[in-house]
Protein backbone atom coordinates (compact mmCIF):
# COMPACT_ATOMS: atom_id res chain seq x y z
CA UNK A 1 0.00 0.00 0.00
CA UNK A 2 1.05 3.74 -1.08
CA UNK A 3 0.15 7.25 -0.08
CA UNK A 4 -1.73 9.18 -2.82
CA UNK A 5 1.16 12.30 -3.94
CA UNK A 6 -0.14 14.40 -7.14
CA UNK A 7 1.51 17.63 -8.20
CA UNK A 8 -0.18 21.10 -8.50
CA UNK A 9 -2.72 21.38 -11.38
CA UNK A 10 -1.11 23.75 -14.16
CA UNK A 11 -4.29 23.91 -16.19
CA UNK A 12 -7.07 26.19 -17.76
CA UNK A 13 -8.24 26.60 -13.56
CA UNK A 14 -5.98 29.50 -13.18
CA UNK A 15 -7.56 32.18 -13.44
CA UNK A 16 -9.82 30.58 -10.05
CA UNK A 17 -6.52 31.77 -7.99
CA UNK A 18 -8.16 34.99 -7.38
CA UNK A 19 -11.01 33.59 -5.68
CA UNK A 20 -8.87 31.38 -3.90
CA UNK A 21 -6.31 34.08 -2.38
CA UNK A 22 -9.41 36.28 -1.27
CA UNK A 23 -10.99 33.67 0.11
CA UNK A 24 -7.90 32.82 1.89
CA UNK A 25 -7.32 36.36 2.60
CA UNK A 26 -10.94 36.19 4.38
CA UNK A 27 -10.40 33.72 6.45
CA UNK A 28 -7.10 35.47 7.90
CA UNK A 29 -8.70 38.15 9.16
CA UNK A 30 -11.59 36.67 10.57
CA UNK A 31 -9.29 34.44 12.36
CA UNK A 32 -7.70 37.34 13.66
CA UNK A 33 -10.19 38.68 14.95
CA UNK A 34 -11.80 35.43 16.35
CA UNK A 35 -8.70 34.73 18.66
CA UNK A 36 -9.27 37.83 20.75
CA UNK A 37 -11.68 36.00 22.19
CA UNK A 38 -10.31 33.17 25.10
CA UNK A 39 -11.72 29.60 26.25
CA UNK A 40 -14.39 27.51 25.20
CA UNK A 41 -17.18 30.02 25.82
CA UNK A 42 -15.65 32.15 23.02
CA UNK A 43 -15.60 29.52 21.01
CA UNK A 44 -19.07 28.42 21.13
CA UNK A 45 -20.23 32.32 20.57
CA UNK A 46 -18.34 32.42 17.76
CA UNK A 47 -19.79 29.30 15.93
CA UNK A 48 -23.81 30.42 17.67
CA UNK A 49 -23.05 33.48 15.19
CA UNK A 50 -21.98 31.71 12.42
CA UNK A 51 -18.28 33.15 12.09
CA UNK A 52 -15.41 30.80 11.25
CA UNK A 53 -14.25 28.82 14.42
CA UNK A 54 -10.93 29.84 16.07
CA UNK A 55 -9.94 26.19 16.77
CA UNK A 56 -6.28 25.04 16.54
CA UNK A 57 -5.44 23.95 12.68
CA UNK A 58 -6.30 20.22 12.86
CA UNK A 59 -3.07 17.42 12.40
CA UNK A 60 -3.59 16.04 8.27
CA UNK A 61 -4.68 12.70 8.01
CA UNK A 62 -2.81 9.70 6.61
CA UNK A 63 -4.21 7.75 3.43
CA UNK A 64 -4.09 4.73 2.42
CA UNK A 65 -3.88 3.81 -1.61
CA UNK A 66 -6.03 0.53 -2.02
CA UNK A 67 -5.67 1.14 -6.28
CA UNK A 68 -5.44 3.79 -8.91
CA UNK A 69 -7.15 3.30 -11.85
CA UNK A 70 -6.08 5.38 -15.07
CA UNK A 71 -9.21 6.82 -16.77
CA UNK A 72 -8.80 6.99 -20.36
CA UNK A 73 -10.21 10.68 -20.93
CA UNK A 74 -8.64 14.14 -21.33
CA UNK A 75 -9.57 15.59 -17.81
CA UNK A 76 -12.59 14.64 -15.89
CA UNK A 77 -15.58 16.73 -15.21
CA UNK A 78 -18.14 15.27 -13.08
CA UNK A 79 -18.12 11.81 -11.46
CA UNK A 80 -21.33 10.00 -9.60
CA UNK A 81 -22.01 6.35 -8.03
CA UNK A 82 -24.62 4.06 -8.72
CA UNK A 83 -24.01 0.99 -6.45
CA UNK A 84 -20.68 -0.14 -6.97
CA UNK A 85 -20.08 1.36 -9.84
CA UNK A 86 -18.36 4.95 -10.76
CA UNK A 87 -19.41 7.26 -13.58
CA UNK A 88 -17.00 9.89 -14.69
CA UNK A 89 -17.45 12.49 -17.20
CA UNK A 90 -15.16 14.05 -19.19
CA UNK A 91 -16.61 17.11 -20.99
CA UNK A 92 -13.86 18.39 -22.95
CA UNK A 93 -14.59 15.09 -25.26
CA UNK A 94 -17.37 13.79 -24.63
CA UNK A 95 -17.00 10.80 -22.84
CA UNK A 96 -18.49 8.95 -19.89
CA UNK A 97 -16.58 6.26 -18.17
CA UNK A 98 -17.98 3.66 -15.91
CA UNK A 99 -15.43 2.27 -13.13
CA UNK A 100 -16.11 -1.00 -11.72
CA UNK A 101 -15.01 -0.53 -7.66
CA UNK A 102 -14.98 -4.17 -7.03
CA UNK A 103 -12.90 -5.38 -9.33
CA UNK A 104 -11.57 -1.95 -10.20
CA UNK A 105 -11.40 -2.12 -13.93
CA UNK A 106 -12.99 -0.14 -16.30
CA UNK A 107 -16.30 -1.61 -17.88
CA UNK A 108 -17.88 0.94 -20.05
CA UNK A 109 -16.42 3.87 -22.29
CA UNK A 110 -19.55 5.87 -23.72
CA UNK A 111 -19.39 8.76 -26.49
CA UNK A 112 -22.27 10.88 -25.77
CA UNK A 113 -20.83 14.41 -27.01
CA UNK A 114 -17.95 15.83 -29.70
CA UNK A 115 -15.33 17.59 -28.67
CA UNK A 116 -16.25 20.33 -25.62
CA UNK A 117 -19.93 19.22 -26.39
CA UNK A 118 -19.81 16.46 -23.73
CA UNK A 119 -21.94 16.23 -20.55
CA UNK A 120 -22.08 19.13 -17.95
CA UNK A 121 -23.55 17.65 -15.30
CA UNK A 122 -23.99 13.84 -14.23
CA UNK A 123 -26.45 12.18 -11.69
CA UNK A 124 -27.59 8.84 -10.46
CA UNK A 125 -30.59 7.26 -9.41
CA UNK A 126 -33.76 5.11 -10.79
CA UNK A 127 -31.43 2.59 -11.55
CA UNK A 128 -29.85 5.01 -14.14
CA UNK A 129 -27.25 7.51 -15.22
CA UNK A 130 -28.70 10.72 -15.87
CA UNK A 131 -26.09 12.95 -17.67
CA UNK A 132 -27.14 16.41 -19.00
CA UNK A 133 -25.45 17.39 -22.07
CA UNK A 134 -24.52 20.99 -22.94
CA UNK A 135 -27.01 20.63 -26.18
CA UNK A 136 -29.95 20.62 -24.09
CA UNK A 137 -30.96 17.18 -23.32
CA UNK A 138 -30.90 15.06 -20.12
CA UNK A 139 -29.60 11.58 -21.48
CA UNK A 140 -31.03 8.36 -20.13
CA UNK A 141 -27.99 5.66 -19.18
CA UNK A 142 -28.86 2.52 -18.17
CA UNK A 143 -26.69 1.16 -15.83
CA UNK A 144 -26.22 -2.51 -16.59
CA UNK A 145 -25.80 -2.37 -20.43
CA UNK A 146 -24.43 1.71 -21.07
CA UNK A 147 -27.03 2.23 -23.55
CA UNK A 148 -28.70 5.41 -23.85
CA UNK A 149 -32.41 4.26 -23.29
CA UNK A 150 -33.84 8.10 -23.22
CA UNK A 151 -33.35 11.64 -24.21
CA UNK A 152 -35.77 14.08 -22.69
CA UNK A 153 -34.54 17.64 -24.00
CA UNK A 154 -34.99 20.17 -22.35
CA UNK A 155 -34.96 24.03 -23.05
CA UNK A 156 -32.32 26.36 -22.64
CA UNK A 157 -28.46 26.44 -21.66
CA UNK A 158 -27.97 23.46 -19.83
CA UNK A 159 -26.79 23.79 -15.94
CA UNK A 160 -27.61 21.18 -13.36
CA UNK A 161 -28.85 17.77 -12.89
CA UNK A 162 -29.62 16.05 -9.74
CA UNK A 163 -31.79 13.01 -8.12
CA UNK A 164 -33.62 13.05 -4.96
CA UNK A 165 -37.21 12.46 -3.61
CA UNK A 166 -37.43 9.98 -6.60
CA UNK A 167 -37.42 12.84 -9.50
CA UNK A 168 -34.86 13.86 -11.61
CA UNK A 169 -33.99 17.74 -11.30
CA UNK A 170 -32.79 19.81 -14.03
CA UNK A 171 -31.74 23.51 -14.29
CA UNK A 172 -31.86 25.30 -17.42
CA UNK A 173 -30.74 28.96 -18.43
CA UNK A 174 -33.31 30.35 -20.76
CA UNK A 175 -34.45 33.74 -20.49
CA UNK A 176 -38.49 33.67 -21.00
CA UNK A 177 -40.66 36.82 -21.66
CA UNK A 178 -41.35 37.47 -18.17
CA UNK A 179 -37.87 37.96 -17.68
CA UNK A 180 -36.96 35.20 -15.81
CA UNK A 181 -33.56 33.14 -16.59
CA UNK A 182 -33.43 29.85 -14.35
CA UNK A 183 -35.87 27.22 -14.95
CA UNK A 184 -36.36 24.24 -12.44
CA UNK A 185 -37.38 20.82 -14.32
CA UNK A 186 -39.15 18.13 -12.40
CA UNK A 187 -38.43 14.90 -14.41
CA UNK A 188 -40.64 11.37 -12.82
CA UNK A 189 -37.89 8.77 -13.94
CA UNK A 190 -41.33 5.97 -14.01
CA UNK A 191 -42.33 7.60 -17.17
CA UNK A 192 -39.43 9.83 -18.21
CA UNK A 193 -41.60 12.68 -18.72
CA UNK A 194 -41.22 16.17 -17.36
CA UNK A 195 -43.56 16.31 -14.82
CA UNK A 196 -43.19 20.26 -14.19
CA UNK A 197 -41.40 23.25 -14.97
CA UNK A 198 -41.34 26.50 -13.64
CA UNK A 199 -38.56 29.76 -12.95
CA UNK A 200 -36.23 30.24 -9.77
CA UNK A 201 -34.41 32.97 -8.38
CA UNK A 202 -30.85 33.69 -9.73
CA UNK A 203 -29.15 34.08 -13.12
CA UNK A 204 -26.52 31.55 -14.51
CA UNK A 205 -25.40 29.85 -16.28
CA UNK A 206 -23.68 28.31 -13.13
CA UNK A 207 -26.71 27.11 -11.00
CA UNK A 208 -27.24 24.17 -9.18
CA UNK A 209 -30.12 21.97 -7.38
CA UNK A 210 -29.73 19.96 -4.22
CA UNK A 211 -32.37 17.99 -3.07
CA UNK A 212 -32.97 17.10 0.30
CA UNK A 213 -35.39 16.24 2.89
CA UNK A 214 -36.31 19.53 3.05
CA UNK A 215 -37.02 20.35 -1.11
CA UNK A 216 -35.01 21.17 -3.49
CA UNK A 217 -32.34 24.10 -2.69
CA UNK A 218 -30.66 26.10 -5.72
CA UNK A 219 -28.24 28.95 -5.85
CA UNK A 220 -26.19 30.39 -8.45
CA UNK A 221 -22.67 31.15 -8.90
CA UNK A 222 -21.81 35.27 -8.53
CA UNK A 223 -25.44 35.18 -6.58
CA UNK A 224 -25.84 35.86 -2.86
CA UNK A 225 -27.78 33.13 -1.16
CA UNK A 226 -29.63 29.94 -1.34
CA UNK A 227 -32.88 29.33 -1.75
CA UNK A 228 -35.26 25.96 -1.04
CA UNK A 229 -38.13 25.20 -3.33
CA UNK A 230 -40.95 22.97 -2.78
CA UNK A 231 -40.60 19.78 -4.92
CA UNK A 232 -44.11 20.08 -5.52
CA UNK A 233 -45.51 23.45 -6.46
CA UNK A 234 -41.87 24.41 -7.65
CA UNK A 235 -42.39 27.78 -5.67
CA UNK A 236 -39.30 29.33 -3.30
CA UNK A 237 -39.89 28.55 0.33
CA UNK A 238 -37.21 30.32 2.19
CA UNK A 239 -33.94 31.96 1.42
CA UNK A 240 -30.81 32.04 3.29
CA UNK A 241 -28.46 35.04 3.03
CA UNK A 242 -25.19 32.55 1.88
CA UNK A 243 -22.11 34.26 0.18
CA UNK A 244 -21.39 31.68 -2.73
CA UNK A 245 -18.79 33.20 -4.42
CA UNK A 246 -18.23 34.36 -7.90
CA UNK A 247 -18.06 31.82 -10.73
CA UNK A 248 -18.96 33.40 -13.39
CA UNK A 249 -16.53 33.10 -16.97
CA UNK A 250 -15.52 30.05 -15.71
CA UNK A 251 -15.08 27.25 -17.84
CA UNK A 252 -18.05 24.93 -18.54
CA UNK A 253 -18.47 21.13 -17.18
CA UNK A 254 -15.39 21.92 -14.40
CA UNK A 255 -16.44 20.20 -10.87
CA UNK A 256 -16.80 23.07 -8.47
CA UNK A 257 -17.90 25.79 -10.64
CA UNK A 258 -21.10 25.47 -9.41
CA UNK A 259 -22.11 26.18 -6.24
CA UNK A 260 -21.81 23.54 -3.76
CA UNK A 261 -24.85 22.60 -1.37
CA UNK A 262 -25.09 19.42 0.65
CA UNK A 263 -28.74 18.65 2.35
CA UNK A 264 -29.48 16.75 4.89
CA UNK A 265 -31.72 16.10 7.43
CA UNK A 266 -30.83 17.99 9.93
CA UNK A 267 -28.07 20.31 8.70
CA UNK A 268 -27.52 21.55 4.99
CA UNK A 269 -23.70 22.34 4.13
CA UNK A 270 -22.71 25.27 1.74
CA UNK A 271 -18.73 25.92 0.62
CA UNK A 272 -18.27 29.64 0.07
CA UNK A 273 -15.29 31.66 0.02
CA UNK A 274 -15.17 31.81 4.04
CA UNK A 275 -15.78 28.18 4.74
CA UNK A 276 -17.80 25.90 4.82
CA UNK A 277 -21.21 26.82 6.24
CA UNK A 278 -23.57 25.47 8.29
CA UNK A 279 -27.14 26.31 7.70
CA UNK A 280 -30.21 24.63 9.75
CA UNK A 281 -33.51 23.80 7.79
CA UNK A 282 -35.90 24.46 9.97
CA UNK A 283 -35.03 27.88 10.55
CA UNK A 284 -32.81 29.09 7.37
CA UNK A 285 -30.28 30.46 9.29
CA UNK A 286 -26.72 30.12 9.27
CA UNK A 287 -25.37 27.83 12.68
CA UNK A 288 -21.80 28.03 12.13
CA UNK A 289 -18.77 28.63 9.52
CA UNK A 290 -15.73 27.05 9.74
CA UNK A 291 -12.90 27.57 8.09
CA UNK A 292 -11.23 25.55 5.37
CA UNK A 293 -7.41 25.60 4.67
CA UNK A 294 -7.21 25.64 0.90
CA UNK A 295 -3.85 24.53 -0.98
CA UNK A 296 -3.61 27.98 -2.83
CA UNK A 297 -0.55 26.63 -4.79
CA UNK A 298 -2.30 23.84 -6.41
CA UNK A 299 -4.72 26.17 -7.83
CA UNK A 300 -7.82 23.57 -7.73
CA UNK A 301 -11.68 24.53 -7.15
CA UNK A 302 -14.10 22.62 -4.81
CA UNK A 303 -16.13 20.27 -4.43
CA UNK A 304 -18.48 19.18 -1.85
CA UNK A 305 -20.18 15.75 -0.99
CA UNK A 306 -21.69 14.14 2.29
CA UNK A 307 -21.07 9.85 2.90
CA UNK A 308 -23.76 8.01 4.98
CA UNK A 309 -21.81 8.40 7.83
CA UNK A 310 -22.49 12.33 7.77
CA UNK A 311 -18.67 13.18 6.95
CA UNK A 312 -18.30 16.10 4.58
CA UNK A 313 -16.15 15.53 2.08
CA UNK A 314 -14.24 18.74 0.32
CA UNK A 315 -12.02 18.26 -3.16
CA UNK A 316 -9.79 21.21 -4.25
CA UNK A 317 -6.56 21.44 -3.75
CA UNK A 318 -5.93 18.40 -0.77
CA UNK A 319 -8.83 16.69 0.24
CA UNK A 320 -10.26 17.92 3.70
CA UNK A 321 -12.93 16.56 5.83
CA UNK A 322 -15.08 17.23 8.50
CA UNK A 323 -16.43 14.55 11.02
CA UNK A 324 -20.04 14.58 12.45
CA UNK A 325 -20.49 16.28 15.60
CA UNK A 326 -16.88 18.06 14.97
CA UNK A 327 -15.89 22.10 14.54
CA UNK A 328 -12.62 21.61 12.75
CA UNK A 329 -11.99 19.88 8.86
CA UNK A 330 -8.79 17.66 9.28
CA UNK A 331 -6.59 17.53 6.06
CA UNK A 332 -5.91 14.41 4.36
CA UNK A 333 -2.16 13.93 3.48
CA UNK A 334 -0.80 13.94 0.25
CA UNK A 335 -4.08 14.57 -1.88
CA UNK A 336 -3.27 17.31 -3.49
CA UNK A 337 -4.76 17.24 -7.03
CA UNK A 338 -8.22 16.16 -6.17
CA UNK A 339 -10.89 16.98 -7.91
CA UNK A 340 -14.16 15.36 -7.37
CA UNK A 341 -14.89 13.09 -4.17
CA UNK A 342 -17.39 10.12 -3.29
CA UNK A 343 -17.98 7.57 -0.71
CA UNK A 344 -19.24 3.62 -0.92
CA UNK A 345 -19.76 1.88 2.12
CA UNK A 346 -16.40 1.10 2.33
CA UNK A 347 -13.61 3.87 1.02
CA UNK A 348 -13.30 6.91 -0.14
CA UNK A 349 -12.65 7.68 -4.34
CA UNK A 350 -10.66 10.57 -5.27
CA UNK A 351 -11.06 12.10 -8.97
CA UNK A 352 -7.59 13.29 -9.41
CA UNK A 353 -8.62 14.27 -13.29
CA UNK A 354 -6.64 10.97 -15.17
CA UNK A 355 -6.89 8.75 -12.31
CA UNK A 356 -9.19 7.43 -10.22
CA UNK A 357 -8.15 6.76 -6.29
CA UNK A 358 -9.55 4.49 -3.82
CA UNK A 359 -8.60 5.76 -0.13
CA UNK A 360 -8.81 4.66 3.28
CA UNK A 361 -9.02 7.39 5.38
CA UNK A 362 -7.63 6.48 8.77
CA UNK A 363 -9.88 8.76 10.18
CA UNK A 364 -9.35 6.93 13.74
CA UNK A 365 -6.52 9.24 14.52
CA UNK A 366 -9.18 11.93 15.21
CA UNK A 367 -9.65 12.59 18.98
Amino acid sequence: MDEISQGPKRDFRLPYARWLVAAAAAALIVAAAALVMTGAGGQQAALRAGAPSALPTPAPLTATVLARIPLPVSQSSNMTLLGSTAWISDWSTGKVVGVDLATRRIIRTLHIGGQQDGPVSMASGAGSVWALDLSGSLLRIDAATGIISKRIPVRGEAADVAYGDGSVWVITNAPDRNGAEEHLYKIDPSRNVIAKVAPIPGSGPRCVASPGPQGVWVGCGGVAGITLIDSRSLKPVESVPVDIGEYAGRPIGVPGLTPQIAPGQQVVWVLTPAGLVRVDPATARITATIHIGYDLRAMSVPALTVDRAGRVWIAGSLLNVLLPGTHSVHQVAQTAGTRSVAADRQNVWADTGRTLVGLDVNVDTIG
